[in-house]
């Protein structure tokens, strides 16, 4: 049963790896048709080296304090700090190059490997990063909206709060003790395996005791705004003339749009026509920013991964932690 499971699985993965990859083979096609070629590589050949390297920076400041807040949720020691930084830098490069929710994944995976944290734990933590990350861009993209030019329609700001809210108020509930302990009482009253009803507990109660609720938030914000500076840098670097307010808009707006479960290999394709989304409702004519899209994602990908290639070196390079002994037995049980 369990390996028929693992194999559908895998099978479903595969299908929507091989859909993404057409989609995006598809959008990146029609995205070349839409441009000139030639305007493109006269584009990235005005290309100005001092604030690509900002963008670079910037980019590292990102996964840092991205870094930071998976330490927050993990309760790694400053010893691993270095190997959570890795981790996180690895992770966020298999996602910028593959398809999918690829990068959860590989931190995941990586997490467990290298720090052995438990599997139910890793996932967790890449869940709640995931939940920090919504609620920070949709209230970005409400706030800098009519900063920004943007009138966005009544429901889409009532919608908006009412996401945020809802996610703060889930994560409120995982990090007050009391109401952490009626979740557990529900989880445990669910018809589920014992094995699974233990690693929930332990992922729960690790994650949610061990947490603090306004340094995660500082770390969000933290990484929002470096995220924005990276991308105005891009902008700049190819003499792109956007404010910072409107590149957090519309960078929001892409961003979220990630959600979407098609996203093209290394990000061709889909990445463009989110970026498009975005940078349409701030006023851009959809040629010129399809065009401009496909201009800064190529240079992010030029400043990302090789970052996150580095961190992939350093982790091969790097041994593997030793297993904790003051692990609790329940956490130590699921890496058996």
């Amino acid at each position: 049963m369990i390996a028929a499971r693992r194999f559908a699985g895998r099978r479903r993965g595969l299908i929507r790896a091989v859909v993404s990859i057409a989609v995006g083979g598809v959008l990146l096609f029609f995205v070349l048709r839409a441009i000139r070629t030639a305007d493109l590589v006269e584009t990235l050949s005005d290309l100005k080296p001092g604030l690509a390297v900002l963008a670079a920076i910037g980019a590292f400041s990102f996964i840092a304090a991205r870094a930071w807040r998976y330490r927050l949720l993990l309760g790694t020691p400053r010893s691993a700090g270095g190997t959570l930084l890795a981790i996180t830098f690895a992770s966020w490069g298999a996602s910028l190059v593959l398809p999918g929710p690829s990068g959860d994944a590989a931190f995941v995976w990586l997490a467990r490997s290298r720090l052995k944290t438990p599997v139910a734990v890793g996932a967790g933590a890449a869940v709640l990063s995931r939940l920090l990350d919504v609620a920070s861009l949709v209230l970005v993209a409400l706030a800098t909206a009519p900063l920004a030019g943007v009138n966005l329609p009544r429901v889409l700001l009532i919608g908006g709060l009412l996401i945020a809210l809802m996610i703060s108020a889930g994560l409120t509930a995982l990090f007050w003790a009391r109401s952490r302990r009626l979740i557990v009482t529900w989880l445990e009253g669910l018809p589920l395996p014992a094995g699974l009803h233990q690693r929930l507990h332990v992922a729960i109660e690790e994650l949610g005791s061990g947490s603090r609720p306004m340094l995660l938030v500082t770390a969000t914000l933290a990484a929002r705004v470096a995220t924005g500076l990276q991308y105005f840098a891009l902008f700049a670097a190819i003499d792109q003339s956007i404010s910072l307010v409107q590149v957090w808009f519309a960078l929001s707006i892409r961003t979220l749009l990630f959600a979407v479960p098609v996203q093209g290999l290394g990000g061709l394709g889909t990445t463009q026509l989110w970026w498009t989304a975005g940078l349409t409702l701030i006023g851009w004519p959809a040629s010129a920013a399809l065009a401009t899209s496909l201009a800064v994602h190529l240079l992010d990908l030029l400043v990302s991964v090789p970052q996150a290639a580095v961190a992939w070196a350093l982790l091969q390079w790097r041994r593997p932690a030793a297993p904790d002994d003051a692990l609790p037995a329940e956490a130590e049980a699921q890496r058996v």
